[in-house]
């Protein structure tokens, strides 16, 4: 186990190494000069002799290895740069929009979890009906609608038709509610499949006509031996979507105005903002690498048998 995690952790520092660079490459080759762009937000008609200086402040004049170095080595002392559009240092801004984001996964957590497990025990109960068939169409409806499209169906229905919840919505319990279900309903509508599927693969498995042969009655089979065969793939999936989640959220934000780190990711990209978009990303990837650790770990504690003598999978 020790040596498996091991392996993981530095495989994982390797992914957020490759995401660092292709990050810090992509937000450099684009078109726009951010030192021209701070230049004007920041003057009026601004000389080329005055975007030249900003440029050698923002060390956009170095070769682009050594901008990254640079970098790298101030995020290892912690320090993510200072944001070009709030003057704050990146570090404090994504710290008051972090929290945000991770209220509407969480709550976008509970929904996966309060709607996925039941249905799709159910569905495998109850196979080949008609409440197998209903809900095979409603997932992949709900696989198939883009989140955008949803985000605005739903505002539509339930904030101007339907005048439930408020257009722009932020600070209570009550504005999580849209938000959070329109970022589960895709989510959910996967892990239904998945899950009915292991599930149903389980019950055909020899244990279970043994243990059927035994007298032990249905239910306990299922919560007993089933479930416990089927729960470490969906454990995987619900934890590599908790970072999808965290990674996908600007839509969801900038479609209901919550004031996430996703949304703040967007301003940064439409303002040039390199030092945010650069922590944006880091900070997002490390979240991301770290939900998929702990799925690996989850996995191996609920079906130890699923690691080999040589520490792997």
């Amino acid at each position: 186990m020790i040596r498996y995690i091991r392996k993981r952790l530095i495989s994982l520092i390797i992914v957020l190494i490759g995401v660092t660079i292709l990050s810090f490459v992509f937000s450099n080759i684009s078109t726009i000069d951010p030192a021209e762009a701070l230049a004007r937000r920041n003057m009026v008609n601004p000389t080329l002799d005055q975007i030249e200086q900003i440029r050698e402040e923002m060390g956009l004049n170095l070769p682009l290895h050594k901008q990254y170095l640079s970098w790298v080595s101030q995020c290892i002392k912690g320090n993510l740069g200072i944001s070009l559009i709030t003057r704050n240092p990146v570090s404090v801004d994504i710290a008051k929009k972090l929290p945000a984001t991770l209220m509407m996964v969480a709550a976008s957590f509970i929904w996966i979890i309060t709607i996925t497990f039941p249905m799709s025990i159910l569905s495998a109960i109850k196979k080949d009906s008609f409440f197998d068939h209903l809900l095979r169409m409603i997932t992949i409806i709900g696989m198939s609608v883009p989140s955008f499209w949803l985000g605005f169906i739903m505002l539509i229905t339930f904030a101007v038709i339907f005048p439930v919840f408020n257009v722009v919505d932020y600070g209570n319990l009550k504005s999580l509610i849209l938000p959070s279900l329109t970022l589960a309903i895709p989510i959910i509508s996967t892990s239904i499949r998945l899950f009915r599927a292991t599930i149903i693969s389980n019950m055909n498995k020899d244990f279970v006509t043994y243990a059927k042969a035994r007298g032990i009655s249905s239910a306990n089979i299922i919560c007993r031996h089933v479930l416990k065969n089927s729960l470490p793939p969906m454990v995987t999936v619900l934890c590599q979507n908790l970072g999808y989640m965290i990674a996908g959220s600007a839509i969801m934000e900038n479609v209901f105005s919550w004031p996430g780190i996703g949304s703040h990711l967007v301003d940064a990209i439409i303002g040039r903002d390199l030092p945010t978009i650069n922590g944006c990303v880091l900070v997002i990837a490390v979240i991301f690498v770290l939900c998929n650790l702990v799925a690996d770990i989850l996995s191996i504690i609920i079906n130890p048998k699923m690691l080999n003598e040589k520490g792997e999978f």
